[in-house]
């Protein structure tokens, strides 16, 4: 750095709601003092402390115990590094077994805080993803932004435009996929199964099968599209936070 010139700001790791972030502590306090009931032992406290960690709030990193005075992008992603280097050169074992377990928890609430990752940790036998983020049961998206992917995708299908270059059957899929998903639209996408209520993330996880499955010539269905199947399966998985990329792109 050449004298005058300012040090570049310290770029923040986390990108989720602090309702969301608040949610998921909860869950792991409640299921760290239930395991502690259980057995007489003190509370665990590895993911509030990774969390803390995250936010700034605690100055050891939670797997290497490394002190910072500062959390950002660096160092959430050498702490994610090193937790997966030590899984990569750790064959199980009893002895390793508790390490092992450490280093996964770690990356799974550091990738879901930073966006890398769009399915939030649970850690309640009875608390599903979707519960801790504005969504419903595995669907970890919420209605407002399911409705939003929905007049994106209505808007661009009809001005002509493509996501991911790919075009009006694409968006009809995601279209048909997220209606559905809302009840405003009774039969599944590909199976054409009507059932009543709402499809929880089980339903919604057969439908991805057989869009996939469409895309194999020998499981084929006539009458529907390549394109169509194809964005109904990508649909379905980024309900469930399987994937990060949303249906609709901004690609033209």
């Amino acid at each position: 750095m050449t004298t005058g010139q300012e040090p570049a700001p310290h770029e923040h790791a986390v990108v989720r709601s602090r309702d969301h972030i608040e949610n998921v502590r909860r869950d792991a306090l409640r299921a760290a003092a239930r395991s502690a009931a259980r057995t007489g032992a003190a509370p665990t406290s590895l993911i509030t402390n990774t969390i803390s960690w995250a936010l700034g709030e605690g100055s050891d990193a939670p797997f290497t115990g490394t002190s910072t005075a500062e959390v950002g992008t660096a160092e959430v992603n050498n702490e994610v590094g090193a937790c997966r280097a030590f899984l990569e050169n750790t064959p199980w074992s009893e002895e390793a077994d508790s390490s092992i377990s450490r280093a996964q928890h770690v990356i799974d609430v550091l990738e879901w805080l930073t966006g890398a990752d769009d399915c939030p940790p649970t850690y309640c036998r009875e608390t599903e993803p979707g519960d801790l983020v504005g969504g419903r049961g595995r669907i970890v998206r919420a209605d407002t932004e399911i409705r939003r992917m929905i007049a994106l995708a209505k808007t661009k299908l009809a001005a002509g435009q493509t996501s991911y270059a790919l075009g009006a059957d694409w968006h009809q899929g995601v279209i048909a996929t997220l209606e559905w998903t809302l009840g405003d639209q009774v039969a599944s996408p590909v199976h054409g199964i009507a059932r009543a209520g709402l499809p929880d993330g089980a339903r919604i996880a057969i439908e991805q099968r057989e869009a996939e499955d469409h895309l194999a010539a020998p499981m084929r269905r006539p009458g529907i599209p390549l394109h169509f199947a194809d964005a109904v399966a990508c649909t379905c998985r980024w309900l469930l936070g399987d994937t990060t990329q949303p249906p609709v792109a901004d690609d033209d």
